[in-house]
Formats: C-alpha cells, structure tokens, sequence
C-alpha cells in the first residue's frame, strides 16, 4: 500500500474510531458525545472517498475498509442508540437487563432491525454495479444521523436530562417556564415514548434497502443540466437552513424555532425529495 492509499484508509479508520468511542459513550450516559462521535464520523466518511479520488486511489481495500468502519459507525451505534433510547423510555436505562421485564427487553431489541437491515443495504451496497450516479435505499449515513439528532434535540434545544422520562406534570410545568409552543412541548413529550423508537428503527430499515434511487452528490461536472436535481436540493436546504434563523432576527406570530430539529427535517426531505426523484425519473425514462 503507498503513502497515497494511506490518506483516505486512514481517514476512514478515522470514522471507525468515532464510531468505536460512540458506543462506549452510549453506555456511559453520554448520548449526546455519541451523537457527536456520528456527525465527526459521518464528515470524515465524505473526505475519506474525496480523498481517494483525488489522489486517484480508489480501489478495493478502500472500498472494503469503508463499508466495515460504515457497518459499526452507522450501522451497529445507532442501532444501540435505539435500543438505549427505548429503554430510557420505558425508565429503565439504569437497570440491569435481568431485572427488566421481558417483554421490554424484546421491545428494545427491536432497535436492533436497524443494525440487520444497515448490513443488508452494505452488502448491498459492495455488490452493486449501478449506484455511481445515484444511491438505491437510503444511504445509511443519513439514516445514522436521523437516529443521532434526537439525542442533540433533547440536550442541548430543550436542555432536557433524557435518561429520566418526564411525566405529564412535569413536562407541563417545563413548558411554561421556557415558554414552549405546542409543537415543542407535543415533540419532547413523544420523544420519551419507546414506540416512536421502534417505529423509526423499522421505517428507516425499510428505506435503507428500498429498490428506490436516491440522490447522491458526487459531482463529475458543475453544470445546471447535469446536475439539476442536486442543485434543487441544495437551495431547498439552503432556504430551510435560512428558516431556522428567521424567528431569532424577525418576531413572527406562531413561528416555530426549529433549532436542531432541522437535521431531521433535511433527512426526510431528502428522502421525499429523492422519491419525486426517482418516479420523475422512471417516467421520463
């Protein structure tokens, strides 16, 4: 191996660092440092494959060393994340998994449908001829970082001790003292709910191998015509980026601060957006 392949491969063991130190993080109460470990991770992912080709060393040991750093940062942490998210839920982070009620600890093994169906769309992933232009299924750094933003949501927009489910009396008297909106008070409020959990781990399962394609932004050319989908995209978020200042620079009567909920909001975007793709695509085809 040269000095030139060493550049993205270590870049990449990079991620697989971040990803490693994520899942001790999840279990020594510190959701919000693995959530950071995933976004670190999910930066050095982009610049690993930039960097290979721009040192023209794409080839298979990178490819292969990717999708394994890949398999543990996106696919096994956010999958622990679920389960410990569904836990917290059920108000039970802290105890021992023999003290748990059964049916529980079932409930929170469903986290782990992420973790089988992430390993599928990498496999996937290897042996596909066809995803140079566009992804089949969501990529699953995206789906990773949907997973991660809740944590970011509850500790540092809502400055909420996630480890300890709130109840209703409580997160009422939160809301008036910080002034809440409906929708923040109605969005803490599902957070500690296990089902939303289960519910995400299965829909993002679900989009990760979807036979649909999705956009991915590996330029080969700048040009509008070329890349008209992708410039659409950007200037959407753009704008939706811009939204999330406005309430803070203009008082707007029932403007909703979205804060750190925009992460998510971009991730479904991206996959409805990708959708419209995908049909348009067919049709015109």
């Amino acid at each position: 191996m040269n000095w030139k392949a060493a550049v993205p491969n270590s870049i990449t063991l990079g991620n697989l660092f971040f990803g490693v130190v994520g899942i001790v993080l999840t279990f020594e109460t510190n959701m919000l440092g693995a959530a950071i470990c995933m976004v670190l991770a999910a930066v050095l992912d982009f610049f690993d494959g930039l960097a290979a080709r721009a040192l023209g060393v794409s080839g298979e040991l990178g490819k292969q060393l990717d999708s394994l750093a890949d398999m543990v940062t996106f696919g096994v942490l956010p999958g622990i994340m679920l389960y410990q998210f569904i836990t917290i839920g059920f108000g039970e982070y802290f105890m021992p998994l023999s003290e748990r009620p059964v049916m529980h600890v079932a409930i929170a093994f469903s986290g782990f449908i992420y973790t089988l169906f992430a390993a599928l769309r990498l496999a996937f992933f290897n042996i596909s001829t066809n995803q140079s232009d566009t992804f089949i299924g969501v990529p699953s750094p995206a789906a990773a970082l949907f997973v991660a933003s809740f944590a970011l949501i509850l500790s540092q927009q809502y400055q909420i001790n996630m480890y300890f489910p709130l109840d209703d009396a409580q997160l009422g008297a939160i809301a008036r003292l910080n002034y809440w909106s409906p929708f923040d008070f109605h969005l803490v409020y599902n957070l500690f709910y296990p089902e939303w959990y289960v519910l995400m781990a299965i829909f993002l399962a679900v989009m990760m191998v979807a036979p649909v394609r999705m956009l991915n932004f590996k330029f080969k050319e700048i040009s509008w015509a070329g890349n008209k989908h992708r410039y659409i995209f950007l200037i959407s978020v753009g704008v939706l980026v811009l939204a999330t200042f406005v309430p803070y620079w203009i008082r707007i009567p029932n403007m909703i601060f979205l804060d750190y909920v925009v992460i998510p909001l971009i991730i479904l975007f991206y996959m409805v957006y990708s959708l419209v793709f995908h049909f348009t695509m067919n049709h015109d085809s």
